[in-house]
């Protein structure tokens, strides 16, 4: 897939090579003034971005083919965050040529609108980069997945580690897989792209640690490399969670893609697929898939693909907490109304956060 692009629209006249095209983003200074607010300062803005909440810097390493990489993820702190309190928590990460920084710059102002006006429960957010550093940065897409699927399968657990012993997480502190499979309802991933398909690589092959996964104009690249029919994928892309006996309740994918992205098309096979082959797992709650009107592969459309889906995995781990402690379940809320909700036929659609 393809990469954060500045504009606020993508177009290919030289095919799907040229679709991932992208020019390196300026660079993004987070500064906290006396009153612990954040401003974000793009380089030659004179309009630095506020923030109610905070953005760390968290520190932490990684081996990666017998090389001990020092990498940095950002943290945005919500300013209802209380030390001590437990938050909802959500990874997110990139695509192609992208990095922390530059999700950070688009996407937390859009968190922290929500989080401002109460919108989503108290909910972390960590920017991370899949590069072990910028050397692997190179013009073939394609390259990146090795990189995607190490970091799904590997580095993610390396850093819940680092991040959720040092924040208050619904995990306690207590990082081992235990503590981590309690508080799955608590914890989701999601990214743009390459980032979107990292996303299908931790749902399919690292399900444990998480209940909601947020792929973004990134359809599965699992099977990719044996050429696999499209049942076979619908296999291999379950497999995780039917190997655990994990039912539909058990786990929300919001999908998205705009209706302007050349992802769509890549992604809408597998998508009805996933419905066909395994209609009581692949449900319209399971796996909701929404069409955002007139988006394209940009990194505005990050932006609200993210915030949205942040404020469905609130809502939708508070609901179903609710409906496993026998209690009634909290109402819907309402999806922006340029979205379109993308039903198996005969589902009656619906403009709601499932």
């Amino acid at each position: 897939m393809g990469t954060l692009v500045a504009a606020t629209s993508l177009v290919s006249a030289a095919g799907y090579e040229a679709y991932h095209a992208s020019a390196p983003s300026p660079t993004v200074t987070h500064h906290e003034k006396a009153d612990g607010t954040t401003v974000i300062i793009p380089a030659a803005s004179e309009n630095p971005i506020p923030l109610h909440g905070r953005i760390d810097t968290v520190d932490y390493q990684q081996e990666y083919q017998g090389v001990t990489y020092k990498k940095q993820a950002l943290v945005y702190l919500p300013a209802t965050y209380v030390q001590g309190m437990p938050a909802n928590i959500a990874y997110l990460t990139h695509g192609w040529m992208s990095s922390a920084e530059e999700m950070a710059d688009e996407v937390s102002p859009a968190i922290d609108d929500l989080e401002r006006s109460g919108e989503v429960s108290p909910t972390i957010v960590v920017f991370a980069t899949y590069y072990p550093d910028r050397s692997f940065v190179n013009d073939d897409f394609e390259t990146d997945y090795q990189l995607n699927r190490f970091f799904a399968t590997s580095e993610i657990n390396t850093l819940i580690d680092t991040v959720e012993s040092r924040y208050s997480t619904y995990a306690g502190g207590d990082t081992t897989d235990e503590s981590l499979k309690a508080s799955r309802m608590h914890r989701a991933f999601g990214g743009f792209s390459m980032g979107g398909i990292t996303t299908w690589d931790v749902f399919a092959l690292n399900p444990d640690y998480f209940y909601g996964y947020m792929p973004m104009a990134g359809e599965s690249w699992i099977g990719r490399d044996h050429d696999a029919p499209l049942p076979q994928i619908a296999d291999e892309v379950t497999l995780g969670v039917r190997s655990r006996n994990m039912g539909q309740q058990d786990f929300r994918i919001i999908a998205s893609v705009g209706s302007d992205d050349p992802a769509l098309d890549d992604m809408n096979p597998q998508l009805d697929e996933f419905y066909r082959k395994y209609p009581t797992l692949m449900t319209p709650q399971s796996l909701q898939v929404w069409i955002d009107e007139g988006g394209t592969h940009s990194r505005p459309q990050f932006r609200a693909s993210s915030a949205t889906h942040c404020r469905c995995f609130s809502r939708a781990s508070r609901r179903d907490r609710h409906q496993q402690a026998g209690l009634t379940p909290l109402g819907d809320i309402a999806y922006p109304k340029n979205r379109s909700f993308k039903a198996p036929t005969g589902v009656n659609a619906s403009k709601r956060c499932q």
